[in-house]
């Protein structure tokens, strides 16, 4: 076997070709990043090692079937050709799966990053045809589309030497035809305005973990997904304590997310693990979260636990704005808001104002 440590998607190319002529190859980020691990002695055929981000348990490195990883990718005739383009990290099964669905479909994958300027840039000048990321990094991709980036051919990100419209007043825009959304739940109010911004392009949301592949699977954009979707790789799955899993041969194994189901629908309200310890009584973040998205004006919210030496923890709320809202107005509604509907141990004691990023590791929510 050989190791291999790619730094754009591009490179992964190269690590399909050599798995497609029998070798097993494993991905690092860098050298000495991982512990180290060796395939399965009892696997007899070539395996793809690809960088767990943690959200099943501590960061390591999942042994996955080529054959299996290979048959996954759709190979539609009308994607052949296509440019693809993702914020996903070469050495993770998120970006494993676009770089492969480009690789089978003689395409081209780029790799992009928080630099918004340079983000669209690319994905103008490039043509890009489909766009794979999170749906955190879309919305900031769509907040900062009025950035600028310094380069040596001057100020790019604007068009014919005007600056682009401010938020709220872009019409929508059609260079996208596919737009593939994973690693964490999708906001109604997210889906909509995606759906207006880029009504040309063909969304799927994907749910999936390095250890578990793709679970769930769907073209709606308001959180939930068909169960159907999720019998076809698990015909054995289960809501245990409102966590789901899924049956691997004799073993049920946890996904590690809470989820709520309502008829032959279900959504991923956040991780089990998300729970704060304030003063003894357990808070749910996720639920938090989901409370605080309900006010008008309210982009973005991500409740955390913080430390506190009188109560054990505290929970913080991080908290975006509409730009054409008035921040006071949204600030004061959202505490009424909250604090009308949760019990006092889960009401936020301390308030963050500010721009919600991308996570290095989406389904796992960082303390503050």
């Amino acid at each position: 076997m050989q190791w291999a440590e790619p730094t754009q998607l591009a490179d992964l190319f190269a690590v399909f070709a050599a798995l497609d002529r029998g070798e097993t190859v494993g991905l690092l980020p860098r050298a000495g990043a991982l512990p180290p691990a060796t395939p399965p002695a009892s696997a007899q055929e070539t395996l793809l090692g690809v960088c767990s981000s943690g959200s099943t348990g501590r960061p390591k490195v999942i042994w996955r079937r080529w054959r299996e990883l290979r048959a996954g990718p759709t190979r539609s005739e009308h994607l052949q050709g296509w440019t693809w383009a993702s914020p996903y990290e070469p050495f993770t099964f998120a970006g494993v799966q676009v770089a492969l669905q480009a690789w089978v479909c003689d395409g081209k994958v780029l790799s992009l990053n928080t630099d918004w300027g340079l983000a669209w840039h690319t994905l103008r000048q490039a043509a890009v045809d489909a766009l794979s990321c999170t749906p955190t990094y879309v919305d900031l991709l769509l907040q900062n589309e009025e950035g600028e980036r310094e380069g040596e051919g001057g100020r790019e990100g604007e068009r014919e030497g005007e600056r682009l419209p401010v938020l709220g007043q872009k019409p929508p825009w059609v260079g996208l035809r596919q737009i593939t959304l994973g690693g964490e739940a999708l906001r109604p109010a997210l889906g909509t305005r995606l759906a207006q911004r880029f009504p040309n392009a063909r969304f799927t949301v994907i749910y999936a973990t390095a250890e578990l592949g793709v679970l769930l699977k769907t073209h709606r954009l308001d959180g939930w997904y068909e169960t159907a979707s999720l019998a076809k790789g698990h015909p054995r799955w289960r809501i245990n304590a409102g966590v789901l899993e899924v049956q691997l041969g004799e073993h049920w194994q946890t996904t590690g997310d809470q989820v709520e189901l309502q008829g032959d629908l279900l959504r991923v309200i956040g991780r089990a693990d998300a729970v704060a310890n304030v003063a003894g009584t357990k808070v749910s973040l996720a639920e938090v979260s989901e409370l605080a998205e309900q006010v008008p004006g309210v982009r973005r919210a991500m409740a955390v636990a913080q430390a506190s030496p009188i109560t054990g923890q505290i929970v913080c709320l991080k908290y975006a704005v509409e730009p054409d809202c008035d921040a006071g107005a949204v600030t004061t509604a959202l505490q009424t808001h909250l604090q009308s509907r949760l019990r006092k141990e889960a009401w936020p004691r301390k308030w963050v104002l500010d721009e919600v990023g991308p996570e290095v590791n989406a389904k796992r929510r960082l303390q503050a």
